[in-house]
């Protein structure tokens, strides 16, 4: 059974900072195979650990899937305009894929976004993560133009990536 939680507690940060670890070593290994890029995983990871508090109420959230009582994911959100959300960090541990966890830990995010306030909700997606475009596209969200997103992306990756929105009724 999954339980999607608001991290809140010490412990909870922990299993955000596994899941982090986990998801920047894994883009490592595709951005050096699909790019030539060698990512500094613990740059990327120390800078992530530093803007936590951006993915914090009220503007934000950290959410964290359990699926029986094993840590499986987590879905993050920030404000990055007036009433615009953006979606970060999307991640499901590869051996809990295909259970539905990505799905659940999507609407409950486009649920709080909706809770906070949001009109929008952004979000960026690797060129190679097309099963995740293809989650994104269902709930509804369409592709748009670039965004200034906190220049994560290098410039020169910029016009390859997919860039999303979905409107907020």
């Amino acid at each position: 059974m999954l339980k999607i939680i608001q991290i809140e507690t010490e412990k909870h940060k922990s299993h955000i900072q596994d899941l982090f670890w986990e998801y920047f070593n894994d883009t490592k290994l595709i951005f050096s195979h699909e790019f030539g890029i060698n990512l500094d995983v613990n740059t990327f990871f120390e800078q992530y650990m530093i803007q936590i508090n951006e993915f914090l109420p009220p503007s934000g959230r950290l959410l964290l899937g359990q699926y029986e009582a094993k840590v499986a994911g987590c879905a993050c959100l920030r404000k990055i305009g007036e009433d615009v959300g953006e979606i970060k960090r999307m991640y499901v541990k590869p051996e809990f894929r295909r259970k539905g966890i990505g799905r659940s830990l999507l609407e409950a995010i486009i649920n709080e976004a909706a809770y906070i306030g949001y009109s929008r909700i952004r979000l960026d997606s690797a060129p190679f993560a097309k099963e995740a475009q293809t989650l994104y596209r269902a709930f509804g969200f369409q592709d748009i133009e670039p965004y200034l997103e906190k220049t994560e992306i290098p410039l020169e990756y910029r016009a390859n990536w997919i860039f999303m929105e979905l409107v907020l009724k």
